[in-house]
């Protein structure tokens, strides 16, 4: 493996463990907003049973103190964590870039570009070069012994 590709093979790890980390994020978003909705309507559940509505700016009830207490923690945490979000997308999106890069640096996986040896390249010899008459000693002869 060459040095090209094995770059290229770093780039798409650290593209790949970026992406992970987004989708966990994302994923975590989700059940924070799940576990959100859920202590909103346990919050409403009890207001309607005791009568008393904690939004009012009232005093709010002893048995809604740790539901509402939690649901600003969570509140916050999305906040939070949609913060860390947008800074995943911004290092995917680099990532993706440097892939891009490595890509064109290497060459595209799908068509790797062709080495040349040195084989491969036409040889240069005095009899091919055009000064080839005026730089050999005796130019009708091909040897000089």
């Amino acid at each position: 493996m060459s040095v090209r590709e094995n770059l290229l093979r770093v780039h798409r790890w650290r593209l790949q463990e970026r992406q992970d980390y987004l989708a966990g994020l994302e994923s975590l978003l989700d059940r924070l907003r799940t576990d959100a909705m859920r202590l909103q309507d346990e919050i409403v559940d009890h207001e309607r049973v005791s009568g008393r509505s904690s939004r009012d700016g009232g005093e709010i009830p002893e048995m809604l103190r740790p539901l509402i207490e939690r649901e600003r923690k969570i509140e916050r945490s999305i906040i939070e964590v949609e913060a860390q979000i947008a800074e995943a997308r911004t290092a995917v999106n680099a990532a993706t870039q440097e892939v891009k890069h490595a890509e064109i640096g290497a060459g595209s996986p799908a068509a790797p570009t062709p080495r040349r040896s040195r084989r491969s390249r036409p040889e240069r010899t005095a009899r091919s070069s055009p000064l080839a008459p005026a730089l050999l000693p005796f130019p009708d002869r091909s040897r000089i012994f």
